[in-house]
């Protein structure tokens, strides 16, 4: 399934599941910036003739849909009702059941079909403010949302997914404008994921569990007129388009279960929380994800120990990149850390069985930013051209550079420009200029114990070594080496103030 197919999909139910975000004072009112707001966004709306019952406005059959010449989107909800409280705010509740409908015919591509229900328990809706402004709290007991089995070209893909969020509250506040500026929180008691899939040719099943407890999390942005389906994201971003955000989960446990081939694997683990940062704007995409206090264990036939544990405090991975194209450089960057991991004592058995490395947890580090310049907008049809030149980079800065592991430790920074007009000085590559500075503690013992092992022939040793006192030179305490490498605008390259090329 394209990633283009899942976006249109889950935008359609992010729509439904916000229905009420968008209403006014009165009942009429709502259904007025309902349907104002659904247009905007490429969608039509329609229901029964919305009739009066004392103070409330009842809607039958309304029906969120959008017809393009590759996607068909059916949501229909049976019936909403919108009560005017008497103080100038509104209550929305709905039927619990809402199935959504989605059939895909794209140009080289099977046709797909795709469903998904959801459903609500104890949804009630407040809104308030004005209609240039509305407000909303909304409250529910639960809210569950299932895929059901896919159909690709008439045929069943044997796969179910249902997310379930408990005690789930969020509050929502619009300014309409030119762009409809937009904030939200939700917190949710719990949450449950349950994945199920068979592989229609082997018969062999994929089972996945997870379990999380106190969900937070905001996001503000706004969105253009220009939101419909079919419209590319550099438009949308030039349009207006902006969104920054992010969520966390405390304790959560999680469970995986394969069997394929007469073979079965198993997985299961626990982490003490979760934390996701996003952001979008003509910038470029900035994305962070880690989780800390991570516990897995896994058995099965393909694993070779039956005591496979793996810990780590925290696991981190950040990523900031352009997304349209720019005549002046833009940031990107990488953020990678795995902290604190410990290995399965049967690793440490295959690799030293005489117990000469030190089994203290493995740490790796590295924290990048940098300039980059792009030719192409990375969404853009021109961008999926193999042969399409994408950019160029410009400046690359190593803020950290941590790695721990088996007695020895290295640490490191750096800063480096490149001169993409000179690509014969270092071939192939822009001419680089910067400084970066290094340091190694217990490199040597490391070395000792690896050929001690066997691991590592005395020859390569020798190798090593030769070109250690070549880069580096001895640094403060014992078994400690510090290197300054600098590279010169003119081409040169210095280690510790001696040219080496």
């Amino acid at each position: 399934m394209s990633l283009l197919r899942q976006t249109r999909f889950a935008g359609a139910a992010l729509l439904i599941g916000a229905l009420p975000a968008h209403a006014q004072m009165t009942p009429e009112q709502v259904w007025t910036m309902w349907q104002d707001l659904t247009t905007s966004m490429g969608y039509s709306l329609t229901a029964d003739a919305p009739r009066r019952e004392g103070d409330r406005l009842v809607l039958d059959n309304v029906l969120v849909a959008n017809t393009s010449p590759t996607a068909e989107l059916r949501a229909p909800v049976a019936r909403i009702v919108l009560r005017d409280r008497g103080d100038g705010t509104v209550e929305v509740t709905m039927s619990p059941g809402i199935d959504l409908t989605m059939k895909v015919s794209e140009p080289d591509a099977e046709p797909v079909d795709m469903a998904v229900r959801v459903d609500q328990q104890g949804y009630v809706a407040i809104v308030s403010g004005t209609p240039e402004a509305p407000k909303v709290g909304a409250t529910a007991t639960s809210v569950t949302i299932s895929q059901v089995a896919p159909k690709v070209d008439g045929k069943e893909v044997p796969m179910t997914m249902a997310a379930t969020l408990r005690g789930l509250t969020t509050s929502t506040a619009l300014t309409r404008g030119d762009t409809t500026a937009t904030t939200s929180d939700f917190g949710a008691a719990s949450m449950e994921v349950d994945v199920n899939a068979t592989n229609p040719e082997t018969g062999g099943t994929m089972k996945m569990a997870m379990r999380g407890q106190d969900l937070k999390g905001s996001f503000a942005g706004a969105l253009p007129a220009v939101m419909a389906p079919g419209v590319e994201l550099p438009a949308m971003l030039n349009a207006g388009l902006r969104g920054n955000g992010g969520y966390t989960i405390g304790p959560m446990t999680f469970a995986f279960d394969m069997v394929d081939g007469g073979k079965s694997t198993a997985a299961a683990g626990s982490a003490t929380g979760a934390q996701v940062d996003f952001g979008l704007d003509p910038a470029g995409l900035r994305y962070s994800a880690g989780a800390t206090g991570l516990d897995v264990t896994a058995s099965g036939d393909s694993v070779p120990f039956p005591d496979f544990r793996v810990t780590a405090s925290e696991y981190r991975l950040g990523l900031t990149m352009p997304m349209t194209k720019s005549d002046t450089p833009s940031d990107f960057g990488l953020l990678l850390k795995l902290a604190d991991l410990t290995l399965p004592e049967g690793v440490w058995a295959m690799i030293d069985p005489q117990a000469r490395l030190p089994r203290d947890p493995a740490t790796v580090e590295i924290d990048a930013t940098g300039k980059a310049t792009l030719f192409q907008d990375l969404t853009s049809q021109a961008a999926q051209d193999p042969e399409a030149s994408m950019g160029q980079v410009e400046a690359l800065t190593v803020n950290k550079l941590h790695a721990r592991l088996a007695g020895a430790e290295l640490t490191g920074t750096g800063a480096f420009t490149f001169d993409n007009a000179d690509m014969e000085t270092f071939p192939g590559m822009p001419r680089p200029a910067g400084v970066a500075d290094l340091k190694l503690t217990g490199g040597n013992g490391l070395l000792d114990n690896l050929v001690a092992l066997g691991l590592v022939p005395e020859d390569q040793v020798m190798g090593i070594r030769m070109m250690m006192a070549l880069f580096t030179r001895p640094g403060e305490g014992p078994d400690t080496l510090t290197s300054k490498i600098e590279m010169t605008p003119e081409g040169q390259i210095l280690a510790n103030g001696q040219r080496i090329q």
